[in-house]
């Protein structure tokens, strides 16, 4: 425990590419549900957010809820699942799919800001940081 407490970064990076590749595909399936409008923000304190239902693993942490936008006329949409989920003002990471022209335009944007904390994974796909 010691050595983490000095070795924080890379065991959380270590985290995060085992969760990502675990539940790529549960994620994949959750975003293919978004864009069929199978799922839809479902909370009442929030017009963003979805709880996924039992039949998901919990492939959000902090609830297993999950961020949607979407445009129906166009079908573009925006998911956000939480990596590591803290509220308020505290900074958050998340792995994000996007097939809209200005949020792919806003996250390239992010990397070139500050490229440690944020990337591209694959196409439609990004690791962000949020303060």
């Amino acid at each position: 425990m010691f050595l983490l407490t000095f070795f924080r970064q890379p065991v959380n990076q270590i985290i995060e590419k085992v969760d990502w590749l675990i539940f790529y595909n549960k994620r994949t399936e959750v975003v293919e549900k978004v864009k069929n409008g199978e799922l839809k923000p479902n909370v009442s304190w929030n017009g963003w957010v979805c709880e996924l239902p039992y039949e998901f693993p919990v492939i959000s942490n902090g609830g297993n809820d999950i961020g949607i936008s979407k445009n129906d006329s166009t079908n573009e949409v925006t998911v956000t699942f939480w990596v590591f989920r803290n509220f308020f003002s505290a900074p958050s990471t998340h792995f994000v799919y996007t097939n809209r022209p200005e949020d792919i335009k806003y996250y390239n944007e992010l990397i070139e800001r500050n490229p440690d904390e944020n990337w591209k994974i694959e196409e439609n796909w990004f690791r962000t940081f949020h303060e």
